[in-house]
């Protein structure tokens, strides 16, 4: 099976995913505030989208604590928030197209010749 980055603005269940150790807080933190904040989901809702979710092939790829905070200098570089910045990195060094519906990050994914996954969720394409 194929793989590629899974940034947390979309869900793919068609290839294997490998997300940084963000992910799991964005998920956590977006689920929040579609609850809490602006009460656009429901409890129900909250559990499909887990259950769903857990059942997709998603390999977390770890990183130590410098990496992380290094990613201020490709942020920089970019002008991405260093959460982008992960993905962008993780896509960079493995070599992989990055499944994203963050403007910002598709445009520079598109500089630095990463292929993006459509919204149709079925095939690579290039933006």
């Amino acid at each position: 099976m194929a793989a590629f980055i899974l940034d947390a603005s979309i869900a793919v269940s068609t290839y294997d995913a490998v997300v940084p150790e963000i992910w799991a807080f964005e998920i956590a933190n977006s689920i929040f505030v579609s609850f809490n904040k602006r009460k656009r989901i429901t409890e129900e809702q909250i559990e499909e989208y887990l259950r769903r979710l857990k059942a997709l092939p998603i390999r977390l790829e770890a990183r130590d604590l410098w990496f992380s905070v290094d990613l201020e200098a490709p942020s920089r570089k970019w002008n991405l928030t260093p959460y982008d910045s992960a993905y962008l990195d993780l896509a960079l060094r493995r070599r992989l197209p990055l499944a994203t519906t963050d403007d910002d990050l598709k445009r520079v994914d598109l500089t630095q010749g990463i292929e993006v996954l459509s919204e149709s969720r079925t095939t690579p394409k290039r933006i």
